[in-house]
């Protein structure tokens, strides 16, 4: 079975997706919506938003991390054991409303933006990856099993790039993040997929 999924055809919430698919080795297709199309859209999607997942003719998934967790699944990047599971629900969790909180960032006025990244670097930024550099320091820079990606590692790797890409500066506050993207990047397929023109942060 091969799933759609569907997102502006631009660099956003989309790349996780695709990354946890390219990952798990898990057939999709990639349906780029032009910002001026997505009026006529919106009305068919639930919740008038996208990302959503045509998983068949009779079921869409929607939500992000609903659909991540989906995909996880089917890839086998999603963890079997149920305490490990939670753990990387925790996570994920964690870097959701990391994710949250620095978009309202993102779009504050200019003359309150400076302002607001110090809040969220010395507030949630600190606190999060703090948390995580002592994770990824204890298992060799994997977040659930030394040597296993997961979803909860991928998401990682992508809010890590995000933060990078609107200028935010993750490097005060952790020492094994890099790390932790190193390995991601080392996977043959995620190398294969940044390298390619699917990876649409490379355009």
């Amino acid at each position: 079975m091969v799933y759609e999924i569907v997102y502006f055809n631009s660099p956003g919430r989309a790349e996780l997706l695709k990354l946890i698919a390219e990952t798990g080795s898990v057939p999709y297709t990639f349906k780029g919506i032009n910002k001026e199309e997505w009026p006529q859209h919106k009305p068919n999607a639930r919740y008038g938003q996208v990302p959503f997942l045509k998983v068949n003719e009779n079921f869409t998934l929607y939500q992000t991390l609903a659909i991540a967790r989906f995909l996880a699944q089917e890839g086998g990047l999603y963890p079997t054991d149920k305490l490990q599971a939670a753990t990387s629900e925790e996570y994920v969790t964690s870097l959701e409303e990391l994710l949250t909180k620095f978009i309202k960032v993102v779009l504050a006025p200019e003359d309150k933006k400076e302002e607001e990244k110090k809040i969220f670097a010395e507030g949630p930024l600190k606190t999060v990856f703090g948390v995580f550099d002592k994770v990824l320091e204890s298992k060799d820079g994997y977040l659930i099993e030394s040597g296993k990606l997961t979803w909860a590692d991928l998401y990682l790797f992508e809010v890590s790039c995000l933060l990078e890409q609107y200028g935010g500066d993750v490097s005060s506050f952790t020492n094994v993040v890099n790390k932790l993207r190193d390995n991601v990047k080392s996977n043959e397929k995620v190398k294969a997929y940044l390298e390619s023109d699917r990876n649409l942060r490379k355009k």
